[in-house]
């Protein structure tokens, strides 16, 4: 074989090879870690081990919005600036962990004989709510409260209806919508 030859054939081989390097696939980078409302365990043992809701803690989120649900399910009344109360309405639950939840969160931590009153979403709070789910069909989760609320649970995300929006979203700790 010439030399010319050989350098073709080389030049060749490195250009085909680089070639195919350019057209592997590129490593498919894994999904972020799942961060909202895991329903792993039982559907009685989901929410033991949430993280606290608050006006300081995942302030605007589909979480809240979840939080939101069991107060309206629960009839949960809140206390305006004028100290008149008023039920906290299916309307309210936009995700946002305002005065009015902070409120509503106090009367139910009060009325369901918490210790934590302080209006945090905690691990008491948590545990004293998931007693009041029950498994429903094709997905769903029902929080039995004086009012029946209904969740989606896919696989170990849970989902939750925006007043509005129509569609159930999961219920993330860091997204709103």
């Amino acid at each position: 074989m010439s030399m010319r030859t050989r350098v073709v054939a080389l030049t060749t081989a490195v250009l085909l090879g680089a070639g195919g390097l350019a057209l592997a696939p590129a490593a498919v980078a894994a999904p972020p870690p799942y961060h909202g409302i895991d329903g792993k365990d039982a559907v009685t043992d989901d929410w033991q081990d949430e993280e606290d809701l608050g006006v300081d803690d995942h302030t605007e989120s589909n979480a809240t919005a979840l939080w939101q649900t069991v107060l309206w399910a629960d009839g949960a009344q809140w206390e305006d600036e004028d100290g008149d109360s008023h039920t906290f309405k299916k309307n309210q639950i936009d995700g946002v962990f305002g005065p009015e939840t902070e409120s509503a969160t106090q009367w139910w931590q009060q009325n369901f004989s918490l210790s934590e009153n302080d209006g945090v979403v905690s691990d008491q709070s948590w545990r004293s709510a998931q007693s009041r789910l029950s498994p429903g069909t094709r997905g769903t989760v029902t929080y039995n409260g004086a009012h029946k609320a209904n969740f989606k649970r896919v696989g170990v995300k849970y989902r939750v209806r925006l007043q509005g929006t129509g569609t159930f979203r999961n219920a993330y700790y860091d997204t709103l919508g």
